[in-house]
């Protein structure tokens, strides 16, 4: 600066030297960071492009711009969920659910969103599956009075088709022999409980599932002739169940009472299973000329299979 402010010698202020363009813009470039740049060859200020793919920003004469439609994405599909569209303008990504199209599934796309709805029949179960109301079996009240119920109650079994059944029901079987044989007056031994003949009865369990308990009711009749002063026992097995003597002086004949032994067969008979119920009958202390002409016997068996 010179000069004294007067008019003659006024103030003057000079500077040593110039700053031109070239410097400035130098000195603004090397501001720049990301999303600019500075080209400082051809002296431009430039927009900074990301090359990574999948960029859709681009110059143009007029500026910057991003292409209608060029802005997409990929999309892979999972196990569950169908995955469509790239987010063009005429391409927007969905994703639909993937149903299982197995029978029993419970699952559907309603307009609200998913939902598995269930349908309940009219027999056997209750509530609706919601938390609220969970699926239960529909029992009724044990009416018993013993309890608890887990000692005495039975069980419910699915069978090959799905269906709920109980355990087999109880049931009872009879079957029965009966015989009649008359005999040519047949010397009454005189050995106690000689075995003078065998009757037999089959008897088969029906239930193929369980074994059975079985009572045998034996019926014994024998027809004695007895001389006077004669005397004659019967019975089964080594059960003498009838004598009599006759201390008269004339002959008793075709004196018989009827005896009954009921016994059951053990063990229990097996399921499906057979046995051949033999029944001894025997006789003894005869003397005075015994005989015996006839024998009658009723072999009844009965089965309770629970």
């Amino acid at each position: 600066m010179s000069g004294n402010g007067s008019s003659a010698n006024p103030y003057v202020v000079s500077a040593t030297g110039t700053l031109d363009c070239e410097a400035v813009q130098d000195c603004v470039g090397a501001g720049f960071v990301q999303g600019l740049q500075y080209d400082d060859a051809a002296n431009q200020f430039r927009a900074r492009i990301d090359p990574a793919p999948g960029n859709n920003l681009q110059q143009s004469a007029a500026g910057l711009f991003v292409p209608t439609g060029a802005a997409t994405v990929s999309v892979a599909d999972t196990a569950c969920i169908d995955m469509s569209g790239n987010g063009a303008g005429g391409s927007p990504i969905t994703a639909a659910p993937i149903l299982n199209a197995a029978a029993g599934n419970l699952i559907t796309c309603t307009p609200t969103g998913l939902r598995a709805a269930l349908t309940l029949a009219t027999c056997g179960l209750t509530g609706n599956g919601s938390a609220a109301s969970p699926l239960a079996a529909k029992v009724g009240t044990w009416p018993y009075p013993c309890t608890p119920v887990d000692t005495f109650a039975g069980n419910v079994y699915c069978d090959g088709t799905g269906q709920l059944r109980s355990e087999p029901r109880g049931r009872t079987a009879f079957n029965q022999n009966t015989q009649n044989t008359t005999y040519a007056n047949v010397a009454v031994p005189a050995a106690i409980d000689t075995l003078i003949e065998t009757r037999t009865l089959l008897i088969t369990n029906p239930d193929t599932c369980r074994e059975s308990f079985v009572l045998v009711s034996m019926e014994l009749d024998v027809d004695l002739n007895l001389p006077a002063n004669s005397g004659a026992a019967y019975g089964l097995y080594t059960d003498e169940m009838l004598f009599h003597a006759n201390r008269g002086s004339t002959a008793e004949n075709d004196f018989h009472v009827q005896v009954v032994k009921v016994v059951n067969q053990t063990p229990n008979l097996a399921p499906g299973g057979s046995n051949n119920f033999g029944v001894d009958i025997t006789a003894g202390r005869g003397s005075g000329g015994a005989t015996y002409n006839r024998i009658q016997t009723f072999i009844r068996a009965f089965q309770w299979i629970l």
